[in-house]
Formats: C-alpha cells, sequence, structure tokens
C-alpha cells in the first residue's frame, strides 16, 4: 500500500530526494531487466542538484550517505527487502538491492514525484510572492515623493492634487501597473457606517489584494483601526493569502500611526495583513 501522504510530507528535502533518486535508479534497473541490481553509491551525472550541489570531497560524502540513508528508508517501508555495499565502501562502490517490490516502489516514485513538484511549486510561489510584495511595499514608500511632483506641473497643466482616496487610487494604480502587468480592480460596500462602494486593487497571479486609505477629516486613530478591522475581515472571507493597506496621511493627522502599524501588521488566520502608513512622521 501506498506510503502514508503525512510522512512523505515531513521527510526533509534532502531525504525527499535521496529516496527519489535511489527508488528511480532501481526501477531504471528493473525496467532493464537486470539481475541482481546495482546502483552506485555515487552518480557521475547528478540527478537532483540539492543532493551535491559542489565537486568537493565533503558534499560528495554527504551525497553517498543520503542514498545509503536512503536505502534504508525502503526497507523499512518494504519496498525492498535488503541492501548491502558491493565492493568498494567509497565513491566509487556500488549498493546492491536484494527484491525489490515492483507495485510499493512505483508507488514510492509517483508519490514522491508528486511531492517534489509541490514544494517546488510553493518555492516557486513564495519566491515571486516575496517580490512582488517588494515592489509593492517600494511603490509606498515612493507614493508621496510621486504625489508632490505631481502638484507643480510645467507649462501651466493643472495641477494633480491628491485630495481624497479615488486621488490616492489612481495615482497608485498608475504606479502598480509600472511593476505589474494585471491589476484588477475589487470593489465592495463596506459595512462600517458612512463608507461607500470601495474600489481596491487584487494582484492576481501573486494572490495579493491592496487597499487604500487617505486619512480624512474625523477619521482617528481609533476609527481607522475599526475600519482596518473590518476589511481585513472582509477579504478573510473571500480567502486572499496577503493583504496590503496603504494609508495616505499626508497632514501627519494619526497620532500613533507606527502602534497602528504593529497592531494590524500580522497573520490573521492563514492571511497575511500588512499596513503601511506613509509619509512617515
Amino acid at each position: 500500500m501506498p506510503l502514508d501522504a503525512a510522512l512523505v510530507q515531513r521527510l526533509e528535502d534532502e531525504l525527499l530526494y535521496a529516496v527519489l533518486d535511489v527508488s528511480q535508479d532501481i526501477q531504471a534497473n528493473m525496467d532493464a531487466g537486470s539481475d541482481p541490481i546495482y546502483i552506485p553509491f555515487r552518480r557521475m551525472l547528478v540527478r537532483y542538484e540539492i543532493l551535491c550541489p559542489a565537486n568537493t570531497p565533503g558534499i560528495i560524502t554527504r551525497y553517498c550517505e543520503l542514498r545509503w540513508k536512503a536505502c534504508g528508508f525502503l526497507k523499512k517501508h518494504g519496498v525492498i527487502a535488503g541492501f548491502h555495499s558491493g565492493g568498494n565502501d567509497d565513491w566509487d562502490g556500488v549498493i546492491e538491492i536484494f527484491d525489490p517490490n515492483e507495485p510499493a516502489l512505483l508507488d514510492v516514485v509517483t508519490q514522491f514525484e508528486a511531492e517534489v513538484n509541490r514544494r517546488e511549486l510553493r518555492t516557486t510561489f513564495n519566491t515571486n510572492n516575496a517580490a512582488a510584495l517588494q515592489h509593492v511595499m517600494q511603490l509606498a514608500e515612493t507614493f508621496h515623493r510621486a504625489a508632490l511632483a505631481l502638484r507643480n506641473r510645467q507649462h501651466n497643466r493643472p495641477d494633480f492634487l491628491i485630495q481624497n482616496e479615488y486621488d490616492v487610487q489612481d495615482l497608485y494604480h498608475g504606479l502598480l501597473l509600472t511593476r505589474f502587468k494585471t491589476v484588477r480592480r475589487e470593489e465592495y460596500g463596506p459595512s462600517y457606517a458612512g463608507a461607500s462602494t470601495r474600489s481596491d486593487f487584487y494582484l492576481k497571479d501573486d494572490s495579493i489584494v491592496l487597499e487604500m486609505k487617505m486619512i480624512r477629516e474625523g477619521l482617528n486613530d481609533r476609527k481607522l483601526g475599526e475600519e482596518l478591522i473590518n476589511d481585513i475581515a472582509h477579504y478573510k472571507q473571500r480567502g486572499c493569502k496577503t493583504m496590503i493597506c496603504f494609508v495616505y496621511d499626508p497632514e501627519h493627522k494619526l497620532k500613533n500611526p507606527a502602534v497602528l502599524e504593529a497592531d494590524l501588521s500580522k497573520p490573521t488566520d492563514g492571511m497575511d495583513v500588512k499596513v503601511i502608513i506613509r509619509p512617515r512622521q
């Protein structure tokens, strides 16, 4: 029967790749009709770089040890009846494999390949997501400078003044389009009193939702905190993975922006939340 999925998911990366590496070698021998089955301690063509990232004595020794440990894992779980070192016990030696269970071996290869693909996809997503977050953060840090630059336009052109949240959204939207291919507007009607329909942004490729706010008359620290908590709950229910709340406070009306940022910037039931209040006081 297949190995327990939870067991496979708990394996450290090195052992996961080593078991798959050895299992694929055994499978190749079985497909070729080899009897007895010998696999090398050290593959000359390394299949997975994580197992042997450099050609140094210490790393090569570690690679051989991982392949030996992988054989022990396969024996423990009934995939092979046994194994022992054949010939030299060094990098150029071989490991003899006894009585591999073909259906069990096929299940291991299938399960481990799926888990490797899952981890590599997660790593790719995390890397891309981190880069996207960095871009959004950089835009937040430079937003006020861009707004100031548009106040005084040349050749008698009308100034672009940031007077409300819609102006914040328009400018931030333009800045986002310099970094992201797809920026989708998201609209909903918040449940807090006196709120109109909001229009925020969703970076679908990176699973990031962005909310824009501008401090206005009557929106103090307490009310801002309540609004943000309400909005965070809304997007959490929709299954968003990351939410960034950009609050523009050009006149420094908030009394404790750093406290608000610290209190609300945290994981919330599986959704990462980051509150950014700029410009800094």
